[in-house]
């Protein structure tokens, strides 16, 4: 079949494509499997996972609705974001996750944020199987997609930091004696000290961490986001939290000497070698502000959060801020920025 034929099959009708698109199907037939999967490698790892997690429940979306994914048109494309900001076959919903066995079932309509991340993960899946998307398809999806937004709003629900004084009152409810509750100490201490994203706390190895007595650590992250060389980042020691003697204790309860630094558990509290998961750090950072009866939205990335805008609010130098975050762009990091300081230096101070 030529490209044309292709194109006729797909989109019910011929049109005149440029030569450059029409090859790429060929081209992508002839990569090697090491060539395919460095293409994938274009993004990060746990954009992979969730690009994967969309093509899921898509296809299973498809399935439901008797289309076949690799033949979808641009119209089933626009209904199923539709169905995902209606709250129609929406939700994955695991029966056996061990055996990677689940539905798909309706419920609360999904964020624009997440839907937009699965049109970018159904648009790259089709991409790998060879499909090329006409620039009069991503018109009618983009129109789509501003109508979603229009109708659902784009802003992000902002998990609440946690500064120092929360993290004082959440260890109160810890037990010192129990190597789980070292763990999570140390945990939760890390992606506040050292504004770890939960993914780059998962991934941590002993190898990668060095302790300077007295002083602090230099922790070196081999990857981390748009990032490509890694980051290493100087937490210093501290008085009544201190990051590095209860990352010592911990390790030392555990009897961690190589291998992942943070670890799941069995069922029994055995500490495993397996790294604990990232969804792991984020429900274990909800169940211990809960326990604190702290109020507001908290997730994994509450520790982050909450280093940018206790820093922020000390009066750190932004550059220092964003060398510890790994930030790049001052666009990223002002969003936290606006939080802290838009009550200083407010440009009505005075006029009224």
């Amino acid at each position: 079949m030529n490209n044309r034929q292709l194109v006729k099959q797909n989109y019910g009708h011929p049109t005149k494509i440029n030569q450059g698109e029409a090859s790429r199907q060929e081209i992508l037939s002839d990569l090697s499997d090491d060539a395919l999967r460095f293409m994938r490698n274009k993004h990060a790892k746990n954009t992979q996972n969730a690009y994967q997690s969309d093509a899921r429940v898509f296809t299973e979306w498809c399935f439901l609705n008797g289309v076949e994914p690799e033949k979808c048109s641009t119209a089933d494309i626009a209904n199923f974001l539709s169905d995902q900001a209606s709250g129609e076959l929406c939700r994955w919903k695991w029966s056996d996750k061990a055996n990677r066995i689940g539905s798909l079932v309706d419920g609360e309509p999904l964020a624009y944020s997440t839907i937009y991340r699965r049109w970018n993960g159904v648009k790259f899946a089709l991409k790998q199987r060879g499909r090329i998307f006409l620039e009069t398809e991503l018109d009618v999806i983009k129109e789509v997609m501003q109508g979603i937004a229009s109708k659902i709003g784009t802003e992000k629900k902002k998990v609440r930091g946690i500064k120092p004084d929360d993290l004082k009152l959440i260890f109160s409810t810890f037990d010192l004696t129990n190597h789980i509750d070292l763990r999570d100490r140390a945990l939760l201490m890390l992606l506040f000290a050292g504004a770890f994203r939960r993914s780059e706390i998962s991934a941590l190895l002993v190898r990668n961490v060095k302790i300077y007595d007295g002083k602090g650590m230099e922790i070196k992250l081999a990857k981390a986001k748009r990032k490509k060389n890694g980051i290493k980042k100087t937490i210093l020691v501290g008085e009544e939290l201190c990051p590095v003697l209860f990352l010592q204790e911990y390790m030392e309860a555990a009897d961690i000497q190589n291998g992942y630094v943070f670890r799941r558990t069995n069922r029994g509290r055995k500490m495993l070698k397996e790294p604990i998961s990232g969804t792991s750090i984020y429900n274990m950072v909800k169940d211990r502000c809960k326990a604190a009866d702290l109020e507001g939205l908290f997730g994994g990335h509450s520790g982050r959060r909450g280093f940018v805008d206790a820093s922020l609010s000390a009066g750190k130098p932004l550059n220092k801020v964003m060398e510890m975050t790994g930030h790049s762009s001052v666009q990223t990091v002002q969003e936290y920025f606006d939080d802290t300081e838009r009550w200083r230096d407010n440009a009505g101070d005075g006029l009224y």
